[in-house]
């Protein structure tokens, strides 16, 4: 194996990211389930998250660093969205080359009251 190759061309991973790759290949194969299952979960998941999203649509705004549109939406209702503070919501730039990012202490329900309002 090359090691510098695999490196330089894994890069973009973490370690930590490599370690919990193998741990859940590992966790798979133990239940018996192979990469093709989890792949038709991944699809059928993100299938079904998009179509209970059709209904709700989030105010947006324009990136100040960049002026694509920015996404709203909730941190710190579950392990994978956690933040290092008490922030509710986040608007995030869906320009993958600039992923700006503003933190809110207001939740959406609280943000969309605001605009319905008119504040």
């Amino acid at each position: 194996m090359n090691i510098k190759k695999f490196e330089k061309d894994m890069a973009v991973f973490s370690f930590k990211q490599h370690q919990d790759v193998l741990t859940y290949i590992r966790h798979l194969k133990a239940m018996g389930w192979i990469l093709e299952d989890a792949k038709e979960w991944v699809e059928g998941e993100k299938k079904r998250l998009a179509s209970n999203s059709e209904g709700t649509h989030y105010p947006t705004f324009n990136c100040p660093t960049c002026s694509k549109p920015m996404q709203l939406l909730p941190v710190n209702v579950s392990d994978g969205t956690k933040t290092s503070d008490d922030s509710k919501s986040v608007w995030l730039c869906t320009n993958k080359d600039c992923m700006h990012t503003i933190y809110s202490k207001e939740s959406i329900n609280e943000i969309l009251r605001n605009i319905t309002n008119g504040k």
